[in-house]
């Protein structure tokens, strides 16, 4: 009886690792899946603040002010760091919705607010 719980076990945990290698290698092929770095949260409302890679926490949290500064309710909305422009929108989360704005001339420089 042992012996059957042994490779119940081993089974179990087998399928368990194939099933995390498969989730970590669809999540790093999505562009969408890219985790951004925790910069702090915005002076409006306090949501948490994350930035692409390519974008510097001080210029997150501008961006992240600004919008909140100027959003009108889910609509779109364009705003102006340092010169770049910035194209802000909520987006559907699951389960939360989350905001998320993206550089007009660079796609991989983004900043997302979360509650």
């Amino acid at each position: 009886m042992q012996s059957f719980k042994d490779a119940v076990r081993a089974a179990l945990a087998a399928a368990v690792l194939g099933v995390s290698a498969l989730t970590a290698l669809s999540v790093a092929g999505s562009a969408e899946a890219v985790p951004g770095k925790y910069c702090g949260s915005d002076s409006v409302y306090g949501l948490a603040v994350f930035g692409s890679g390519s974008t510097s926490c001080s210029t997150a949290l501008e961006v992240a002010n600004a919008y909140q500064a100027r959003s009108s309710g889910g609509s779109q909305v364009t705003v102006r760091v340092d010169g770049t422009a910035w194209t802000c929108q909520e987006q559907q989360g699951d389960p939360n919705p989350f905001y998320r704005c993206v550089a007009t001339a660079d796609s991989n420089r983004w900043v997302e607010l979360t509650s």
